[in-house]
């Protein structure tokens, strides 16, 4: 049997005192050890790694890291450990799929994918963490990525004005009423959308900075629905806290279907560099299961996956070249050597804005890269620099990046690493400075009519001519 979600929030209690930043030096002296045992190198003309013997090896160092370091509870201080024989249960327990995104014809289920799989990638359409100026242009936006045929679920932004969104006068603060209010109407305008393309099944993905907003979006008939994914897992190098276990805890009393573990690293941050960052996302990973909320039960029934992410601790982009390397590599360790479906972030935040060439490069190159390594399900049409300007993105940068995420099943990591690096030469440069701020969806689109302008549409027809020069082939049915 696993180890249940309680039996680990129950060692947060129990487990042996540390200060977390005894922890944090442990993290880094701990994976530089291991990176030093193994012989790991970075090598920046390496931006897709093809080697598999390299990711096996990164696996076994993650799995190491996982059973040396164990978690971090910032909020009773304290160390959480867990053995390999509790880790290597929960793997052998994955059934290699995830199901319960969505309902009905509109339900989707993500599987696991190895490197050059020709399954295709799950798509979280919408622009992630976009802020909107009405509820007007948030719900118009939501509509018309949602009825993009590449996509297969929506992420949601929110609403902030100006004017403030609440009465006209009242800004959004979080950790306050408000808070539980705004990401709540948001989650109303998402269903209000998909139900307006003819799609109300579709999953539909939200969460607010805190706990109690998070929960209070659960509401079948207007709200989140036991069918799209909410909970909480680790966060930034191997911690938790009752902000992030208390969504677990409230989607297994819902009986929420999606259930995940993460793993994610900053760059240049106590992960260490870009050699020894994929061991503590693997490590994330695999620890991050005993928080998931997953039990037998419910992995025999609707599976468990794990979700994947990278952060420089400098570059506002997770198309930088080390940030390519870094997911790659730990996306290939966890699907080579489990049978988790991985979640992993391509791109979805670029520095660059909406409707220009920098924003199609960046995030073409993190998501073929991403899809090609592996990755069953991946969030598209993300905000620039994570939180991008009022009204700064556009519904198609969602749709650019679901063409390429389907259009990327099938492909080798070799092909992927040759376009990879084509598309690094055309902005690299001007990640750190000279990066265009882009558009707003009102200068991008006639609103009224809801069509995106000539010259735009004329634009994104010459980026994908652009790509398919490059060798990408996209397909028709998404087109």
């Amino acid at each position: 049997m696993v180890l249940t979600f309680w039996e680990a929030v129950e060692r947060c209690s129990t487990a042996p005192r540390m200060e977390e930043r005894e922890f944090n030096m442990k993290i880094w002296k701990t994976v530089t050890a291991l990176a030093k045992e193994y012989g790991f190198e970075y090598d920046p003309e390496v931006v897709v790694p093809t080697d598999g013997q390299l990711a096996d090896e990164v696996f076994e160092a993650g799995l190491k890291a996982a059973v040396e370091l164990g978690v971090y509870s910032r909020d009773t201080q304290r160390n959480v450990r867990f053995t390999e024989d509790e880790i290597q249960e929960f793997l052998r327990a994955a059934t290699g799929k995830q199901s319960g995104y969505g309902e009905g014809v509109d339900a989707v289920e993500i599987v696991h994918r190895t490197p050059g799989s020709t399954v295709e990638p799950v798509v979280y359409g919408a622009p992630q963490t976009a802020v909107y100026s009405t509820p007007e242009v948030a719900y118009k936006i939501y509509t018309l990525c949602a009825q993009e045929p590449s996509t297969d679920g929506i992420w949601g932004g929110l609403v902030i004005g100006p004017p403030p969104p609440i009465e006209g006068k009242y800004e959004i603060n979080a950790n306050h009423p408000s808070e539980i209010y705004q990401y709540r109407k948001e989650v109303e305008l998402m269903r209000k959308a998909i139900t307006a393309v003819g799609r109300p099944g579709m999953f539909i993905r939200q969460n607010a900075p805190t706990a109690q907003a998070t929960i209070a979006l659960a509401d079948p008939e207007f709200g989140v629905r036991p069918t799209d994914p909410m909970g909480g897992n680790l966060f930034e190098e191997l911690k938790i806290d009752w902000n992030f276990a208390n969504r677990t805890a409230f989607a297994i009393a819902y009986h929420t279907r999606v259930r995940w573990s993460a793993g994610h690293a900053f760059i240049g941050g106590f992960s260490g560099g870009p050699a020894t960052a994929p061991i503590v996302i693997v490590a994330g990973a695999l620890l991050g299961l005993f928080f998931s909320g997953a039990d037998d039960e419910h992995i025999k029934e609707y599976g468990v996956s794990t979700r994947v992410g990278k952060t420089h601790n400098r570059i506002k982009s997770r198309a930088a070249r080390s940030c390519i390397y870094v997911g790659s590599l730990a996306c290939q360790a966890l699907v080579r050597n489990t049978r988790l479906p991985v979640c992993a972030q391509g791109c979805d935040h670029p520095v660059a804005g909406a409707g220009t060439a920098q924003f199609y490069y960046e995030c073409a190159a993190g998501e073929i890269a991403s899809v090609a390594s592996g990755s069953s399900a991946n969030p598209s049409g993300g905000a620039r620099q994570f939180v991008c300007p009022t009204d700064h993105v556009s519904p198609l940068e969602s749709k650019w990046m679901g063409e390429i995420l389907k259009a990327s099943a099938g492909m080798s990591l070799e092909r992927a690493r040759g376009i990879v690096e084509t598309l690094l030469s055309r902005y690299e440069d001007k990640l750190e400075d000279g990066y265009p701020e882009g558009y707003t969806f009102q200068q991008m689109y006639d609103v009224e009519k809801e069509k995106v302008k000539p010259e735009f549409e004329r634009f994104y027809t010459h980026m994908k001519d652009e790509l398919e020069d490059l060798g990408v082939r996209f397909k028709e049915r998404y087109a």
